[in-house]
């Protein structure tokens, strides 16, 4: 049967987008839910029904102005002593390890702080347009599909402090060990400090924008859990499915991940130095160009998407994503 753009697009960004985020995700069960559920929309049924709102800006402040002061008896002249503050803390957080029980009923050693996460597809493109019947149904499929997690404070490739580097093996970190932080204050936008009610310290900071992130080497990467590599995805679903090809260019060349306008709030505990809760929102816009599938050729789709992390996650959660107890 003849694909509607609509479905065609949305089985490529779906597919790409949510295995770069979940590593064990098939691409093939992705593939299928997408068809499955667009078999709903009849063949020509498509059509443009609203243009997009949203553009990709460079460096729009979206939080409140820092303000000097004394919180929570800190002293903060500068965004700068701001950054430094929260880099300090971060270490010192992943600097602690607590117990948990496996599956398996053996005690394991991971980050006393873990987080659980949640993903949402905010808006999907085809040619630059907003369709409302694929919006209502691709979010669905993608969030079902993505793997839930459980890390430490992001960046973070794993929840045992000794695997948490780039190469994911115990002293041999690589260029990477995500137990400290790498984020400075060059690559912060904009932060503010506050004192809570309890004389906790509250901040939230903004990274600049950037694209094609990479985990612990740039603004965004030394912040947030950044995509994995968009590109190698595209390409290994392009030499799944024959009828997938480029109408110019190459994958590196037609994929794009740009992350604008994420912020994250943490909660700062001034006598112990330590994060104690936090909320990490990233926000993020996939693109894939020139794409042909089949008959239909050079055609565009785009994925807007934010991507939740929580510290510190329930009970409940480490239970359901990862079958974690608590000792």
């Amino acid at each position: 049967m003849k694909r509607t753009i609509g479905k065609v697009l949305c089985v490529l960004l779906a597919a790409a987008l949510v295995f770069s985020l979940s590593g064990c995700a098939k691409v093939s069960y992705v593939t299928d839910s997408v068809i499955n559920a667009m078999g709903r929309i009849s063949d020509g049924s498509w059509k443009k029904e609203k243009q997009s709102t949203q553009n990709v800006g460079e460096n729009v402040v979206t939080i409140e102005p820092f303000t000097a002061g004394t919180y929570g008896s800190v002293e903060f002249k500068t965004e700068e002593d701001a950054v430094n503050y929260y880099v300090e803390c971060y270490n010192n957080t992943k600097a602690q390890t607590a117990s948990y029980i496996d599956e398996n009923g053996d005690t394991q050693e991971y980050y006393a702080l873990v987080g659980e996460e949640k993903l949402t597809v905010d808006d999907i493109l085809i040619d630059g347009s907003s369709n409302d019947m694929l919006n209502n149904v691709v979010p669905g499929i993608v969030a079902g599909a993505f793997a839930k997690g459980v890390y430490g404070l992001p960046p973070s490739n794993n929840r045992d402090p000794l695997l948490d580097n780039e190469n994911m093996e115990s002293g041999n970190p690589g260029n990477f060990d995500y137990r400290k932080s790498y984020f400075k204050p060059e690559y912060c936008l904009a932060c503010n400090v506050s004192e809570n009610a309890d004389g906790t310290i509250q901040m939230t900071l903004q990274p600049k924008d950037a694209s094609m992130a990479a985990r612990g080497a740039d603004a965004q990467g030394s912040f947030f859990e950044v995509l994995k590599d968009l590109g190698g995805t595209v390409a290994g679903i392009f030499n799944d499915y024959d009828a997938l090809s480029w109408a110019s260019g190459t994958t590196e060349e037609n994929c794009r991940v740009d992350y604008k306008g994420g912020t994250g709030t943490v909660t700062i505990d001034p006598k112990t130095k330590t994060i104690t809760s936090a909320d990490y929102e990233m926000k993020v816009f996939v693109e894939v160009n020139h794409a042909n599938v089949s008959v239909i050729k050079d055609k565009s789709g785009a994925i807007y998407i934010t991507h939740y992390i929580h510290y510190p996650a329930s009970d409940d959660y480490l239970k359901e994503a990862k079958s974690l107890v608590r000792k």
